[in-house]
Parts: C-alpha cells; sequence; structure tokens
C-alpha cells in the first residue's frame, strides 16, 4: 500500500523546518481538509499523512511564514 509523506528543508540554515505546519487537502467538487501536521526535528512528519490513497488530487499546504 502506497502512503504519503513529506519532507521540509530550511533552505537558509540548512537545516529540517522542526515545527513547520502542514495541511493536506482532497481536492474534488470541492476542498476538503484530511489532516494537519507538525513536522518534527527531521522536517518529515511523525505518522504518514494518508495510510491509503484514493485516485484524485491532493494538496499540501506548507505555513513557512508562521514558520
Amino acid at each position: 500500500m502506497t502512503k504519503l509523506t513529506t519532507h521540509a528543508l530550511d533552505n537558509y540554515s540548512g537545516k529540517p523546518a522542526k515545527g513547520m505546519k502542514v495541511d493536506v487537502y482532497f481536492i474534488s467538487e470541492k476542498r476538503e481538509k484530511i489532516k494537519s501536521v507538525i513536522l518534527n526535528n527531521d522536517g518529515r512528519p511523525d505518522e504518514a499523512l494518508l495510510d491509503s490513497i484514493k485516485i484524485g488530487n491532493y494538496e499540501l499546504i506548507f505555513y513557512v511564514e508562521e514558520y
């Protein structure tokens, strides 16, 4: 089974983007929020963003300004 995950790096410091918020949306006729996560010390979520992926369009929103 394929899972969805992400990894964010802070290009300015050259380190993982620890503490950055990421929202996950599924896009069909409407935009449906699935989950919000805060990235860990490695700039990754502690768990998969999605454990099972259905066919369709997804959007990840990275809250860079708040980071």
